[in-house]
């Protein structure tokens, strides 16, 4: 029942909305009677703009266009500026995972995730109806599957906001101002203005979504009043990042932001004369990991795979990946030594010679 993944334009494969509402309408026969109609909607922990506005477009296509109940709920804490301000000027309702009675819901439906991603969470007393995504599935290259009723998994699209917009303008919906306003902005984020990754499906639904979005709160969400805390570890990335030639490496120790590492990766790349960008950090019991490459360079996903070698749990697409390594404890020695395996896998990728035959330290980027 699953649709091809690949395909660029929503009508190359015609009846996914059909496909959709048989796998709704199958789990919600199978629940409990107090389960029926009710869907469970997740995403993946810290959901960026991608994710929350591709779930803020699921609740209307089950709302008004399949009549269901969903409930939109997150895992873990939003940190970066950008996406808690996203939540607040939509005023976007999102309950607790760790509160929710899995008791209420006939099934689950993942919305920029996948199961087999570590930094997902899938409930294990709830059968997974449905995955909207766009990234390279892991398990896919090891044989493994997880059964999922209907999976829409395209690796070409840049958004998996474009593809919520799709099934919006396939059931004969509009996007409402709130949810239009958070659909552009995924698709906004996840592509860079259309710059990165992007599809005719990734263009039709970024000027679509933005005749009915709220503009002043797209302005104030892209300009949002930045913490303290964003300026400390922005003089700790400086301090710490080194250029490889093409790689800028900042590995940071521990921080108390975990959305720095990504902001610090974006910032990096920026750099005249860097190809790739990696930034990594200990938050609590994991250390985190973002990937940047340009458009020149190739494809984050397996640079990233390689840099982990093994170890974790990673995601990507195009030109970005992230990753996640579970950490004994968050003692300094303990991320030192994680660090010291990532420095190695990195540079082993430049080869035996760096810039300026200086392979192991680089060069501070202030010098």
């Amino acid at each position: 029942m699953s649709p091809e993944p690949n395909s660029s334009t929503p009508d190359l494969v015609p009846g996914r909305l059909e496909q959709l509402k048989t796998a709704l309408a199958e789990a919600s026969a199978a629940a409990d009677l107090k389960a029926r109609g009710r869907f469970l909607v997740l995403t993946h922990r810290g959901p960026d703009p991608d994710a929350l506005g591709a779930c803020e477009g699921l609740r209307q296509l089950l709302v008004e266009g399949l009549g269901y109940e969903p409930v939109v709920a997150t895992l873990g804490e939003i940190h970066r500026a950008e996406n808690v301000a996203l939540v607040e000027e939509l005023e976007l309702e999102l309950e607790d995972y760790d509160s929710i009675d899995h008791s209420r819901f006939a099934g689950v439906l993942l919305v920029d995730t996948q199961p087999e991603f570590g930094h997902t969470v899938v409930p294990e007393d709830l059968p997974v109806v449905a995955v909207f995504d766009h990234h390279v599935t892991p398990s896919a290259e090891s044989g493994s599957e997880v059964p999922v009723a209907y999976s829409d998994v395209r690796l070409k699209v840049g958004a998996t906001s474009s593809m919520i917009q799709g099934y919006l303008e396939e059931a004969g919906l509009v996007a409402d101002k709130t949810t239009a306003s958070a659909l552009f902005c995924g698709v906004r984020y996840d592509t860079a203005d259309l710059s990165r990754n992007a599809t005719p499906e990734d263009e039709a639904a970024y000027l679509n979504t933005f005749k009915n979005a709220d503009r002043g709160a797209i302005a104030r969400i892209a300009h949002p009043p930045l913490p303290s805390i964003y300026y400390s570890e922005l003089s700790r990335a400086l301090s710490c990042a080194r250029r490889h030639g093409p790689l800028v490496l900042a590995l940071m120790g521990q921080v108390e932001n975990p959305a720095s590492v990504a902001e610090m990766a974006d910032l990096f790349l920026r750099m005249e004369g860097c190809s790739w960008a990696l930034v990594g950090a200990g938050h609590g019991d994991e250390y985190v990991l973002s990937l940047r490459t340009d458009p020149s360079f190739g494809q984050a996903y397996p640079l990233m795979q390689r840099v982990l070698d093994g170890r974790g749990s990673f995601g990507g697409h195009g030109h970005i990946a992230g990753g996640r390594i579970h950490l004994d404890d968050d003692g300094e020695s303990t991320v030192r030594a994680t660090e010291r395996h990532l420095r190695t896998h990195a540079l082993a990728l430049l080869g035996s010679e760096g810039e300026d035959g200086i392979p192991d330290e680089g060069r501070l980027l202030t010098s």
